[in-house]
């Protein structure tokens, strides 16, 4: 049986809790230090361990355990950056004007979190613009992610083909000559497409 809209209400309103846990340090047992000297996080290990297999494995080494400190530093991440990764941890949403999801979706990545990569992929298609196109593509070589690249790649192409032939482009092609072929296939196969398609008579 489907579940109710008043039940999936209730059902948010339930889990709305496991934020007020992070938000107020509920019994928190650990610390999460972001890479900006910023102030530490206070968290849950048994969070961190359910929601990411690289946490988990972090926090099973020697050195974490026997650290006085209960703490660890995650340098590739900012203040900002850090609190969002955990907001997400205890809440499972992600707002689409989040301004942090570039840094979320490689932290996704990282540290083996696939719901969130998933959830981020999604907001960064849905932003997809002439202005960001070409750094959306190079940012999806970073975890070799050919659904991102791929969205983006069809953007340029059927939006904004004009772009190729603009100094950005040749400067993106300089820097990722290799990109810069897919681009070029991809433009190929669809010409080719559209060459093969009947025309309509007058």
């Amino acid at each position: 049986m489907a579940e109710s809209t008043k039940r999936k209400f209730e059902r948010v309103d339930f889990l709305s809790d496991h934020v007020m846990a992070l938000k107020e340090a509920i019994h928190a047992d650990f610390i999460l230090k972001p890479g900006d000297n910023g102030p530490g996080i206070p968290t849950h290990k048994a969070v961190l361990a359910v929601k990411s297999k690289v946490f988990r494995s972090m926090l099973e080494t020697d050195e974490c355990k026997v650290s006085p400190e209960k703490s660890i530093t995650i340098h590739d991440l900012s203040y900002g950056e850090l609190e969002s990764l955990l907001e997400f941890f205890y809440s499972g949403t992600l707002s689409r004007d989040n301004k942090h999801v570039r840094a979320l979706y490689l932290a996704a990545d990282k540290y083996d979190i696939q719901y969130l990569q998933d959830i981020c992929r999604e907001i960064l298609i849905s932003s997809l613009s002439s202005e960001n196109v070409l750094d959306i593509i190079q940012l999806s070589n970073i975890p070799s992610d050919a659904i991102l690249k791929a969205a983006a790649i069809v953007f340029l192409l059927r939006r904004n083909i004009g772009m190729i032939f603009q100094k950005s482009f040749e400067t993106f092609a300089l820097k990722d000559p290799s990109t810069t072929l897919e681009i070029f296939q991809a433009c190929i196969r669809i010409l080719r497409a559209l060459s093969r398609k009947p025309t309509q008579p007058n």
